[in-house]
């Protein structure tokens, strides 16, 4: 149970975490061509193809709404983002910060709560005894 529960925090962090980065890096996609959002959501779901061999559960990154919620996110991120260059006091930094921040985290809490995908594909009572570090 523990494995199906990290399997899919672990896809999900990967996945919000190059979603972030790479909306904030969209001049660098567009200069070589590519659509950033496009291009990350087709290596999310390669990714998410491949992890189905190996983990018990995935994340279903092709529901639309798994889009929507990271697209939610990168606007919550940009506020974010866009707060700290300002010129206010920390405190009204930290006051303007809180809803954004609750945000964000609400969107990552709904998208681990979708659904998941069984793979069903490993049995990793059978690999335990063997592991070697």
């Amino acid at each position: 149970m523990l494995l199906y529960i990290w399997s899919r925090f672990f896809c999900l962090s990967v996945y919000v975490t190059m979603y972030l980065n790479d909306c904030q890096r969209t001049n660098f996609y567009e200069g070589i061509g590519l659509n950033t959002k496009e291009f990350d959501m087709h290596v999310i779901i390669e990714t998410n193809r491949t992890t189905t061999r190996i983990f018990p559960a995935v994340l279903d990154v092709e529901n639309p709404e798994f889009k929507r919620k990271l697209d939610r996110m990168v606007v919550s991120y940009e506020k974010l983002l866009a707060v700290g260059q300002t010129d206010d006091p920390s405190f009204i930094k930290t006051l303007k910060r809180i809803p954004l921040v609750a945000s964000l985290a609400s969107e990552i809490l709904a998208a681990y709560l979708m659904p998941p995908v069984e793979s069903g594909s490993v049995d990793f009572a059978e690999f335990e005894p063997n592991l070697v570090y």
